[in-house]
């Protein structure tokens, strides 16, 4: 389904449900809508006193989108103009920007971005060509900034972590938990980690191999035996060991997240808790001199060690007993 944008009602509708205090993802439940559609539209659609006004947003987004004009590549004497400045070696940003800031007089009131320029290099094999040697990045064409990603490396089927229940986030309950993977030297092994959120319980497992197959076995087999009610989800970053998610949910009976790309802090449990096992397996550690029994041992001592958010209780005896209050 393409994307829609919002009308003049939905923005009314947005103002009235943020004078009753509702939270935008309930805005955004109300409208049928992605909650960060609604983060986006408060973001940018404010007065200068900061409250969100409807007719003042819809003006808004009706300028910008009258903003946006066609390519200006039918006007032969500003594109006669890109033409003597590519052969002069000037990058089309640097044409750009030049003619933005200091625009000859023959050309004053006219202007053109470097993606344009781009495009149209691109647009016709013979300029293509033409040009090719003018260019600092002459071996292939510009990639647009925008518009449909590539799916090479990404994971099929990923849910982000904003669909993750609030609950989850809030670390109400035991069960919801955040995985990731500790490196040694060289590539010489890997640890598989996965903390409870709630009462930072770790599991860990040893890997000669980081594959989607070896890291579903192993979370396979340090959580299989936990009661069900304490596997409820899991959060994971974008690399591609956890690319066999689904298989992995099926065989927990949890549902996985994956946090955006470059947050760690969504994560920041299990990246604590990786840095506290650190301390046993330092970096530039040879892992394939590491046995089962001395990891086990690590995570023991890791369970067993008290805890200032826990009230200096040891997330071993927060874990193994049923849900209560956490000072957090």
């Amino acid at each position: 389904m393409s994307y829609r944008h919002l009308s003049e009602s939905e923005r009314s509708v947005i103002f009235y449900l943020q004078m009753d205090h509702r939270s935008q993802a309930e805005i955004a439940r109300i409208l049928g809508r992605h909650r960060s559609s609604i983060g986006r539209e408060l973001g940018r659609n404010v007065s200068a006193c900061g409250q969100y006004l409807p007719g003042l947003a819809q003006q808004r987004a009706r300028g910008r989108r009258q903003g946006r004009r066609r390519a200006r590549t039918g006007d032969e004497a500003l594109m006669a103009h890109v033409d003597q400045k590519l052969r002069a070696r000037w990058s089309p940003e640097q044409i750009a920007g030049r003619l933005k800031a200091q625009p000859p007089k023959h050309l004053a009131g006219r202007s053109i971005s470097h993606t344009t320029i781009y495009r149209w290099i691109w647009s016709d094999r013979r300029r293509a060509e033409r040009f090719r040697p003018y260019l600092r990045i002459a071996w292939r064409k510009r990639r647009k900034p925008y518009g449909k990603a590539s799916k090479r490396g990404q994971i099929p089927g990923r849910v982000s972590i904003e669909e993750r229940p609030e609950v989850a986030a809030g670390r109400q309950r035991i069960g919801d938990w955040e995985a990731d993977t500790v490196v040694g030297k060289g590539r010489s092994g890997y640890v598989t980690t996965a903390v409870d959120r709630a009462s930072r319980y770790l599991v860990a497992r040893k890997l000669d191999r980081c594959t989607a197959m070896r890291i579903n076995g192993a979370l396979h087999d340090g959580m299989r035996r936990l009661p069900a009610e304490k596997r409820q989800t899991l959060t994971t970053d974008n690399g591609r060991e956890f690319a066999g998610h689904r298989r992995l949910g099926k065989l927990l009976g949890l549902q996985v997240y994956f946090a955006h790309p470059y947050s760690a802090w969504e994560r920041g449990t299990c990246e604590n808790t990786n840095g506290l096992l650190r301390q046993y397996l330092p970096k530039k550690t040879d892992f394939s001199m590491l046995t089962d029994w001395q990891l086990a041992s690590y995570v023991w001592q890791l369970n067993s060690r008290p805890r200032k958010c826990l009230s200096y209780r040891t997330p071993a005896e927060v874990f193994h007993e049923r849900p209560v209050a956490l000072d957090m």
